[in-house]
Parts: structure tokens; sequence; C-alpha cells
């Protein structure tokens, strides 16, 4: 069994206030200081933490708008190209049109000048052949003017082209 004896109580207890008095004095304080420091230090992470993940917040969304006006901006150099693409296009079509046209036009007009050249030409041999014609039927020597006078009278008589 366990025997108290009241003396040695009461020399344990001052022991253990002495103790307690001097660790308070010599050993309290810096333990204490040690937490507060500690606490302060993981408080101002914690500041710098969430001032961070506002900062990086804050960029995100300037990122995200940033991203919106990029994406804004080509879409419209894209549909600005487009227009530019279908108006170049409409006018490369509209110039061969009208160069088209051109060269039917002057195809048309060197058809008619060839067309007014054959007749003449066609005409002047026709001229010679009833002069001919005209010597060999009728036996007799026309002189050269009279003869060119005849003839041409006669062509005059004739339609001067054939319609299309």
């Amino acid at each position: 069994m366990l025997n108290l004896d009241p003396g040695m109580m009461i020399w344990a207890w001052a022991t253990f206030l002495v103790l307690l008095g001097l660790l308070y004095k010599l050993a309290w304080k810096p333990i204490l200081s040690a937490i507060e420091k500690r606490e302060r230090t993981i408080q101002e992470s914690l500041e710098k933490a969430a001032k961070a993940s506002e900062d990086a917040q804050a960029m995100m969304n300037q990122h995200e708008e940033m991203m919106r006006t990029a994406q804004n901006e080509a879409q419209r150099i894209i549909n600005e190209n487009r227009e530019l693409a279908e108006k170049s296009r409409q006018q490369i079509i509209e110039q061969a049109q009208h160069t088209a046209e051109n060269l039917v036009e002057k195809a048309k007009l060197e058809i008619e000048k060839e067309k007014e050249s054959a007749l003449l030409a066609l005409r002047s041999e026709v001229a010679d052949l009833a002069i001919e014609a005209t010597k060999k039927i009728l036996h007799e020597s026309l002189d050269e003017t009279r003869q060119r006078t005849l003839v041409n009278d006669f062509l005059d008589k004739l339609p001067k082209s054939t319609p299309n």
C-alpha cells in the first residue's frame, strides 16, 4: 500500500511550484513568443495566399477577356477577308464578262469587215466575169469604160448585203 508522508508531500509540492516558477520565468515567454511568431507567420502566409489567389483570379479573368477580344477580332478579320474575296470575285467575273463582250463585239466587227471585203471582191470578180460573158455573147467589143459603167449600174441595182 501506499504510505502518504505529509512532509514528503509538502516537499514535492514545493519542488513542483519552484520548478513551475522557473519554467514560467525562463521557458514560458520564449515558448509563447515562438507560438505567437509562428501564428503571425501562418496568418501572413494565409493572407498572401488569399492575395495570390485573388491576383490569379483577376489575371484569369483578364486572360479570358483578352481571349474573347482576340476571337472577336479574328472573326471580324475573317469576315472582312471573306467580303473582300467576294468583292474581288465579283470584280473578276464582271471584268471577264466585259472582256468577253468586247471580244465578241470585235469579232462581229471583224466578221462584218471581212464580209464587206469579200462582197467587194466578189462584186469585182462578178463585174469582170460579166464583162467577159458579155463580150463572148455579143461578140462585139465595147470599150472598157462603157463596160464598167454598165456592170456598175447593174451591181448598184443588186442588194448591198444579204440579211443574216
